[in-house]
């Protein structure tokens, strides 16, 4: 069964339908560049309403573990690649890609040129596309009568040491389970809530620190969430993880910006400012602060992107305020940049002992 990949300017690839083939499905376009990871990457609800084009060319062949998952559903919109590997073979697999995305109503398309797609991408910037059973002949038409899916967050129970210390709630603007788990693995008590808690359903969980989470879409669309950080950040220390990031930085007032095609991939080089030491990061975003805008701020830049200079760390002076850009707890990608849940689990400990 044939399957259209159609751009907004007109650009258009014919492959064969895989995953859902019924499905259609309309969204911003984005390739991500890592070389595994296949569904971390499709389970990571930061990709919602997007459609992901994975620049390596065989996807798929060591199948899908329902552990690694990083989300109950998937947001994305489609899946796009060069070749889709016929049988899978692992010992945690148990279902291919193919019937995972049938599954879970995903669209796939395959066969068509990955490498061009990405070079296309490259030069125009990310825009809205189209994956359809038929030619498209009215893009605009079309894409306003495809559905778009919703976050719900909802406060999720998480199995932890009851009474452990350091207490962390999480505030889910989108956030992928390996950040919990990386938290957990720590020794945390963790406890998630929408993004939309208020202050005192907050305080109520006695928390000895907040994270912001990552997250999909534009961060300025999330204006009404500025006062509750700035209220949190008062009474608690504070961290945040991409959309987290970007958060902090409009809370403070700072800008952020859209990149020209996101960054998206495992191998991000990061240069942590006082140290000047670098490290391999995984990435996930389409909009980053803007650097002059922070210099107008009491926010200091701790991190910065080495292939484009843009800001990937931030901390506010005198109170415990942090955050990076970057995904520390990967899934996947390098681990190396777990380190930032070290600091900041050191930093609560140092407190909780202070406190007692």
């Amino acid at each position: 069964m044939q399957k259209y990949l159609t751009l907004a300017d007109g650009t258009q690839w014919i492959g064969t339908a895989f995953g859902d083939r019924s499905v259609e499905g309309a969204g911003n376009l984005v390739f991500n560049t890592g070389m595994l990871g296949y569904q971390e990457t499709i389970t990571d609800p930061s990709y919602l309403n997007q459609l992901i084009a994975f620049t390596y060319p065989l996807i798929g062949n060591y199948g899908i573990d329902p552990t690694v998952n990083q989300a109950a559903t998937i947001g994305t919109q489609a899946v796009i690649v060069h070749e889709l590997a016929d049988f899978s073979d692992h010992y945690s697999s148990r279902e291919t890609l193919d019937s995972f995305l049938f599954t879970h109503h995903v669209p796939g398309i395959q066969g068509i040129d990955t490498r061009e797609l990405t070079i296309h991408l490259r030069h125009t910037g990310t825009q809205l596309a189209i994956i359809s059973n038929q030619p498209v002949t009215n893009f605009q038409l079309k894409a306003a009568s495809l559905p778009t899916k919703q976050l719900t967050p909802q406060p999720v129970p998480v199995q932890t040491t009851q009474g452990s210390r350091p207490h962390i709630v999480i505030l889910d603007f989108g956030e992928k389970t390996a950040i919990t788990q990386e938290l957990v693995a720590r020794g945390c008590q963790v406890s998630v809530v929408p993004a939309t808690s208020s202050f005192n359903l907050i305080q109520a969980y006695h928390p000895d620190g907040i994270l912001l989470s990552n997250g999909p879409g534009d961060p300025e669309a999330q204006a009404a969430v500025l006062p509750l950080i700035r209220q949190l950040a008062a009474h608690y220390p504070l961290a945040g993880i991409c959309l987290g990031h970007q958060l902090i930085a409009l809370a403070y007032g700072a800008k952020t910006y859209q990149l020209t095609f996101g960054h998206h991939g495992l191998n991000h080089p990061v240069q942590m400012l006082a140290t000047g030491n670098v490290i391999m990061t995984a990435q996930n975003h389409d909009f980053a602060v803007d650097p002059a805008s922070v210099a107008k701020t009491p926010l200091q830049v701790t991190a910065v992107e080495l292939n484009d200079g843009s800001v990937e760390g931030l901390t506010l002076p005198g109170q415990t305020v942090m955050s990076v850009q970057f995904h520390p707890e990967a899934h996947p990608g390098p681990t190396e940049a777990g380190q930032f849940f070290d600091h900041f689990i050191h930093t609560l400990t140092q407190e909780v002992v202070a406190n007692a």
